[in-house]
């Protein structure tokens, strides 16, 4: 039932943010800056539908044992760049400084583009949502002679101690977190270790209560395709 509901609500929703976004970029005429503010919300609401679909899918893939992974040449750091274009609008509106440390050169990896910018965007999503304003939060690409890292590190609320353990477990969401975000699912980052785990990635993850997280992932440089 899940999967079936989760793909009939694609179609409307893409119809949905294909036409706010025409508006948006003044295709039907010119657009006031406080009805480009009220579009933009709606935009941003849509698109948060959209990964959540992506959330309700994969889990039921899971469950079901049809989680595919289906890799090819993957250029992480623009894959990265991408999905954190999409959110620098929403941290301006958050008060949130958000930096991308782009590498100038990165070798291709074999992995699911369209899971790991889920994943990405899962991290980035969080760590401006559960980060004050006036915060900054910082991803980075980064590579060594034997593995490479996508991290996201904030100044947020963090994680505390005592239920770090169970962050990644299905549903669980920490108390802190549920009152900053009280619409969250607790299915993020659970499908987030599910697709880094099923490509042999390690997820990365060191967090301080009151003082910010960081979240990520590290592949090792074996599954590299030199591009």
């Amino acid at each position: 039932f899940i999967s079936m509901a989760s793909h009939q609500l694609r179609t409307p929703l893409t119809a949905i943010k294909g036409y706010l976004s025409m508006v948006l970029e003044g295709d039907v005429g010119p657009v006031q800056a406080n009805e480009k503010a009220m579009l933009q919300r709606a935009f941003d609401s849509a698109q948060k539908m959209v990964y959540l679909i992506g959330d309700m899918l994969n889990v039921s893939r899971i469950q079901s044992g049809k989680f595919i992974i289906e890799n090819k040449p993957t250029n992480l750091a623009e894959v990265a760049e991408g999905e954190i274009a999409q959110l620098l609008e929403t941290a301006q509106n958050r008060k949130i400084k958000l930096v991308y440390q782009k590498p100038t050169a990165f070798p291709s990896l074999m992995l699911d583009e369209n899971k790991i910018r889920q994943v990405i965007m899962n991290f980035v999503d969080n760590a401006i949502y559960y980060t004050p304003a006036g915060g900054t939060v910082t991803a980075a690409v980064q590579q060594t002679p034997t593995y490479v890292d996508f991290t996201v590190t904030d100044t947020g609320v963090g994680v505390p101690k005592e239920v770090q353990p169970r962050l990644f477990a299905k549903f669980y969401r920490a108390d802190n977190a549920r009152k900053m975000r009280p619409d969250g699912t607790g299915l993020g980052l659970f499908t987030a270790k599910k697709v880094i785990d099923a490509q042999g990635g390690t997820i990365l993850f060191q967090s301080e209560e009151g003082k910010g997280s960081t979240f990520g992932f590290r592949f090792n440089k074996p599954t590299a395709v030199q591009s």
